[in-house]
C-alpha cells in the first residue's frame, strides 16, 4: 500500500503494472500454499464473511439441500439461514459435547437434493478441529460440492484442496495470512461458476 499506489488492471502504467504484478504474485503464493494449480482461481474479497456469503449465495438455488454444523460462525449460518426464505433447506449437524464433529453424521444427513456441505476447519470457540479430508471424501463420494471455511487456521495447519477434496476455500487475509485488515480470499474449483452477487466496472 506504500510502494505500489496505483491501480491494477485499471491502467497500463509502470505502477499499476506493478501493483498488478504484486497482486499476481499474492495469489501464485497463495495457490502454493493450498496445491492450487490455476492461481486465477484465487479472488481477493473483503473478509472472510464476503468470502463465504460469495461461495453460499453463488452455489444454492431454490430447492437445493446444504448441511453444515453445529459449530458454524455466523457468517456460515447466517448466510444459509437467509436463503431458507429462498426455499433453500438446511440441516445442521450436531457436534458432540466437546465440539468434535463425526464425519459419518454428516454423511446421514445427505439427501437426493443436497448440493453443498460447508464446514469449518477450527471452532473459533473451542479451537476444535474439523476432520476436513473425510469430510471432502464423503462429498465427493456422494458428488455434493464442499466448503470450508479456514479462518482460524489458514497459514497455521496445511490444507491441500486437492488432496482433502475442498472444492471452495475462504479464508481472512488479516489473521495468519499476516495481510492487511480488509482483505480475504476465496478459492473456487476451476470448473465450478458461482452466480454474481455483484456486477460494475469489467
Amino acid at each position: 500500500m506504500k510502494n505500489y499506489c496505483a491501480n491494477p488492471g485499471r491502467a497500463g502504467h509502470k505502477l499499476a503494472m506493478k501493483s498488478a504484478r504484486k497482486i499476481y504474485d499474492a495469489r501464485e503464493n497463495l495457490a502454493k500454499l493450498f496445491n492450487v494449480d490455476n492461481p486465477m482461481t484465487i479472488v481477493f474479497t473483503h473478509n472472510a464473511t464476503d468470502s463465504l456469503n460469495l461461495a453460499i449465495k453463488g452455489v444454492l438455488k431454490k430447492g437445493d439441500h446444504v448441511i453444515t454444523t453445529s459449530m458454524e460462525h455466523n457468517s456460515v449460518i447466517r448466510p444459509i439461514k437467509a436463503l431458507e426464505s429462498k426455499g433453500v433447506e438446511n440441516t445442521i449437524v450436531e457436534c458432540d459435547k466437546d465440539g468434535f464433529l463425526n464425519p459419518e453424521d454428516v454423511e446421514k444427513a445427505i439427501k437426493e437434493n443436497t448440493k453443498l456441505i460447508v464446514t469449518t476447519h477450527a471452532s473459533n470457540v473451542c479451537g476444535t478441529l474439523v476432520d476436513i479430508k473425510s469430510v471432502g471424501g464423503i462429498a465427493k463420494k456422494h458428488g455434493i460440492l464442499y466448503l470450508v471455511d479456514a479462518s482460524q487456521t489458514a497459514g497455521v495447519y496445511n490444507i491441500d484442496v486437492k488432496d482433502m477434496n475442498i472444492d471452495m476455500l475462504a479464508m481472512p487475509g488479516h489473521k495468519c495470512l499476516f495481510g492487511p485488515q480488509g482483505t480475504g480470499v476465496l478459492y473456487v474449483r476451476e470448473d465450478l461458476k458461482l452466480d454474481i452477487l455483484k456486477e460494475g466496472g469489467t
